[in-house]
């Protein structure tokens, strides 16, 4: 016969008693099966979808649902709209407790947008000044990529894609993965917030490195450096506590890189691209075949993000480089639970009170 004892003790394994929600390691586990249950359904939805089409012969919707620009987009978008419903009713957060809103939100977007775009033009100047690259054409559309469009069709689906890709691996990685793997290890034996957010920062961001590997031409050096941008783009959310500014560099970065400057972007090409570039330089330099995320060059971009980032921060009144709101929930219909000991709450416009 089971004691009552035993079901508190089995309850406070699964439940934070004064959260009043399941403990960070069960709500990844309560996220990743509701990701899986929606992936198959996505699945079967799109080759169900295919089926009925070939019915109709070879039209050209048939060829972009099986197109990679659109999967991917489709994929992320799944993944941003999935863990959006496990923070609201998983986690009980508010948005801005996954980096989806705050007060600053917009502007940090916009700036994350042009810092992107400012830190591919970097690479590309850089390359082009060292003689490591030649432009040899404009307004390229590659055929046989997944999609056979005309350029504005290609570059438009590529441009939906990278946005989506943008804010699915950012929620991902950094608002949902990262936010609970700092709050479960805050208050965890020594562990203070900022020791958390520090470990949770890199851990994560290993992860995003280690998922790259399935790339094309992924190396183990392509790896290590998207761990490092990883960190990066983990910092701009510890000290903004919003996604705004690692949402608007990953999807310019991407883009930028690939449909305006021609690079391969993270071992992929793009259908069309403004520049196509051809890369006659030390690979250990140039990245290569992977592109510049695979090369000595990505830091070239990495030092202007940050020189920029923390210019952006500090103008906007920010003064410590690494805040610990991240690691503080800031629950749904309740100001008052969910702080850690010794730690002022994150307020919903995304700040410390």
């Amino acid at each position: 016969m089971t004691e009552p004892g035993d079901r508190s003790l089995s309850r406070r394994v699964f439940v934070n008693g004064r959260e009043r929600r399941l403990r960070a390691g069960w709500r990844l586990i309560a996220a990743t099966f509701i990701l899986v249950l929606a992936s198959l359904a996505l699945f079967l939805a799109v080759d169900y979808a295919q089926a009925i089409l070939s019915f109709a012969g070879p039209l050209v919707v048939g060829g972009i649902l099986a197109s990679t620009l659109v999967a991917q987009t489709a994929s992320n978008v799944l993944i941003t709209g999935v863990l959006v419903v496990a923070a609201w009713f998983v986690d009980r957060r508010t948005l801005p407790d996954v980096g989806l809103g705050g007060r600053r939100w917009w502007p940090n977007l916009g700036f994350g947008l042009l810092l992107g775009l400012a830190m591919t033009t970097a690479v590309f100047a850089v390359e082009l000044a060292a003689g490591l690259i030649t432009v040899e054409q404009l307004f390229l559309s590659r055929p046989g990529l997944g999609i056979d469009e005309s350029f504005p069709v290609a570059f438009v689906l590529t441009v939906l894609m990278f946005v989506a890709v943008g804010v699915g691996e950012e929620v991902l990685f950094r608002g949902y993965l990262m936010t609970n793997v700092a709050e479960g290890l805050n208050g965890l034996g020594p562990i203070g917030p900022r020791t958390a957010l520090g470990i949770a920062a890199v851990a994560t961001s290993a992860i995003f490195g280690i998922v790259h590997i399935a790339n094309p031409n992924a190396t183990l050096v392509s790896a290590f450096n998207i761990t490092v941008v990883g960190v990066f783009l983990a910092w701009t959310y510890i000290v903004t506590e919003d996604l705004g500014i690692a949402i608007g560099v990953h999807i310019t970065w991407n883009f930028s890189l690939s449909s305006v400057y021609g690079f391969p972007v993270s071992g992929l090409t793009t259908p069309a691209t403004v520049l196509d570039v051809r890369q006659t330089g030390d690979p250990l330099v140039t990245g290569g075949s992977f592109g510049p995320e695979a090369g000595l060059v990505v830091y070239v971009a990495l030092a202007l993000a940050i020189g920029l980032t923390w210019w952006w921060v500090r103008r906007s009144g920010a003064t410590d480089w690494f805040p610990t709101g991240v690691a503080v929930p800031d629950l749904r219909n309740s100001r008052d639970e969910g702080a850690s000991d010794g730690e002022p709450r994150r307020t919903a416009g995304g700040g410390a009170d």
